[in-house]
């Protein structure tokens, strides 16, 4: 999955596909880029370069257009053939260092300026809460008898201070909030939440289907807009990493598991505020990820671009066959997450 900016936003946002184009130049000792183009596209029409064994910057023509992908930072231009000079403007202004250091900033700081903005304080006007749980999966089958161990739950809403507030939910006051969330009058959001998260959220504080079709009808489920957009099966950790740059803080949900063992028997508060850090970082992935999507209404994979609007956005965030969603046998809460 990449990122597809224009030349002038990629002016905006910090990233290196310049920094590396200018290594390569360098390296490959061209004056500048229409030098370095001429002899690239001389008998290919694509070419990749590495840095030591690692793929670097791939560089296609394609119909008179210029395609430059940053494998690293997963980011692609698209420039003209006959129009270089915009790249070239860049090349200096990096070179310069004024631009890099005044004007750029992380695709998280202009998501987070956004929302401090107003422009994504809810969506079409409906407040929004993003929210995520960790779980020991003791059963492949999620039942009214039979059903994963709850650990904590951590979510993210806007404030009056128009900042995200975090709330960190522990088992003594699950009820109260998923109760909180019932009455809610917006949306609920999360990944995998409507297959999973929602029906776990509810058993564990003893209320019944019913309910769990009542979160489910306020969701919505990044996993299932990512399937729907794409047709392909999409994790968390790789969609976040690709888009708006930040990783899980531990390498897999059973990491967590095996933290909670420790913590049952040590009691040791910094393991809990371990996962308790996880688990916060998820939501914080999450909504960065729901402001990019509702900030570039864009995302490109295998070179095919997919483009939506607010309402797409929410069509394709809940399933399209409703009776999916009664069945909620699941395989394993890690794999979406």
């Amino acid at each position: 999955m990449y990122k597809k900016f224009t030349l002038e936003e990629l002016s905006t946002i910090q990233n290196n596909l310049i920094p590396h184009l200018h290594t390569i130049i360098q390296r490959e000792k061209y004056q500048w880029v229409n030098d370095f183009f001429k002899i690239a596209f001389h008998e290919w029409n694509e070419v990749m370069f590495f840095d030591r064994w690692n793929p670097l910057l791939t560089i296609q023509l394609i119909d008179n257009q210029i395609h430059i992908t940053d494998e690293v930072d997963n980011i692609q231009i698209q420039v003209p053939a006959n129009e270089k000079g915009g790249l070239n403007r860049l090349m200096i202004r990096y070179i310069s260092k004024k631009q890099r250091q005044i004007w750029q900033r992380t695709i998280e700081q202009i998501l987070m300026d956004a929302f401090v903005e107003w422009k994504f304080y809810d969506i079409l006007w409906k407040p929004y809460i993003v929210y995520d749980i960790e779980t020991a999966l003791i059963s492949w089958e999620i039942s009214e008898t039979n059903f994963p161990e709850y650990y904590l739950w951590y979510s993210m809403e806007e404030s009056t201070a128009w900042k995200m507030t975090y709330s960190c939910i522990m088992m003594e006051n699950l009820k109260d909030f998923v109760q909180k969330m019932l009455d809610f009058d917006g949306y609920i959001i999360w990944f995998n939440q409507i297959y999973f998260d929602n029906p776990v959220s509810i058993y564990n504080a003893w209320l019944w289907k019913k309910e769990v079709e009542i979160l489910n009808e306020k969701s919505l489920d990044l996993y299932v807009f990512f399937q729907q957009l794409t047709w392909k099966r999409m994790w968390l950790n790789k969609i976040s990493d690709a888009l708006v740059w930040v990783k899980k803080t531990l390498d897999s949900w059973a990491d967590v598991e095996s933290l909670w063992k420790e913590r049952k028997y040590s009691n040791d508060k910094k393991i809990l505020k371990k996962i308790q850090e996880y688990c916060k970082n998820d939501v914080r992935m999450t909504a960065l990820v729901l402001l990019y999507l509702l900030h570039f209404q864009k995302v490109d994979m295998d070179n095919e671009d997919y483009t939506f609007d607010v309402n797409k956005f929410i069509e394709l965030s809940k399933p399209s066959d409703k009776k999916s969603t009664e069945n909620y046998s699941i395989n394993n809460n890690s794999l979406f997450s």
